[in-house]
């Protein structure tokens, strides 16, 4: 799939593969990285093909408010999954959705012209896996769902389809980081990643099929419920209220009130207990050293870390006895 950059000529776009400093924390080491540069927006594509999937990591850094057009040449079939932002889009055939941080759902995208709208300083990250339709034509014999994309496949319409919620869980964030983090040298990778996909692949498909439709939620409850989730799968990642209004394209206000409402608690509190208390089970249930659990729920800093896990559990980190 191409994203072509709307008002910005073909031959004022550079691409590049000596990837700039400030872009290197966004690489992974499955595939190569190539940057696409302009003066509207930087994308970060990394892609590679691996029994018959193709993997595809771009991350968007719009330097003014942008509009992008997604192009596929033929009609394509894929498990997406939004790792950052909120991406308002307009499907032709299939009408507007939004894609936000911590949700997935299954395409198919026609050749016609998409629309996806990326605002002025955010940073976008979208991870799918393509198949190809003989792999589509294979899994609808399993899968309702997979019937529903051939069908739109051999009509050349697009679609979008997800559970009543579409909230990825840790596990999923496990598979998509064990699939990246491949090293492109390692010899394993020609069986790891295709068992790594497959099992993503079916854990997306269980979720989807075995959703309730009446259980589905009203916006508001959808939203907030994504970013608890969210918020508890990244604890590395910036989680102020200003970082996490703009992932999901809401105001600072409406992000602590709704929160508020629905969890009985400020978010930054539970910013604060989730990072505390996912710290404490890692020292009880890994051998990861101290400085690297600090890291992992958020704090670049070990002193200040040890000082908010004594203030919270009344000890310091170094005391726990460890299993």
């Amino acid at each position: 799939m191409r994203f072509i950059i709307k008002g910005i000529p073909e031959t004022e776009i550079t691409i590049i593969t000596e990837i700039p400093s400030q872009y290197r924390s966004y690489i992974y080491p499955y595939a190569q990285a190539v940057l696409e540069e302009s003066t509207s927006i930087n994308i970060l594509h990394q892609v590679m093909q691996i029994n018959g999937f193709t993997v595809c990591n771009h991350v968007f850094f719009p330097k003014k408010d942008t509009l992008i057009a997604p192009h596929s040449p033929e009609p394509l079939s894929a498990l997406h999954f939004t790792m950052k932002g909120s991406i308002r889009c307009e499907l032709a055939d299939a009408g507007s959705l939004w894609l936000r941080a911590g949700q997935f759902g299954f395409f198919q995208v026609s050749n016609a012209s998409h629309k996806a709208w990326l605002e002025k300083g955010g940073v976008y990250e979208s991870f799918h896996i393509d198949f190809s339709r003989e792999q589509l034509f294979t899994l609808s014999a399993y899968s309702d769902l997979m019937k529903k994309l051939l069908d739109k496949s051999d009509k050349n319409q697009s679609t979008y389809l997800t559970s009543s919620t579409g909230i990825m869980t840790s596990k999923f964030y496990e598979l998509i980081n064990e699939i990246r983090r491949t090293p492109s040298s390692d010899k394993m990778r020609e069986i790891e990643m295709p068992a790594n996909i497959s099992l993503l692949l079916a854990l997306t498909l269980k979720d989807t099929e075995e959703s309730s439709p009446s259980s589905s939620m009203n916006d508001d409850a959808l939203l907030f419920t994504t970013i608890h989730a969210y918020i508890l799968n990244n604890l590395s990642r910036e989680l102020g209220n200003q970082e996490i209004a703009r992932d999901y394209n809401i105001s600072v206000s409406k992000l602590k009130t709704g929160y508020k409402k629905i969890y009985a608690e400020s978010l930054q509190s539970f910013v604060k207990r989730a990072r505390l208390e996912t710290a404490r089970e890692l020292i009880l249930t890994t051998n990861l050293s101290m400085h690297k659990i600090s890291e992992m729920v958020g704090y670049g800093d070990y002193g200040n870390f040890s000082r908010r896990y004594r203030a919270h559990f009344g000890h310091p980190p170094s005391e726990v006895i460890r299993r």
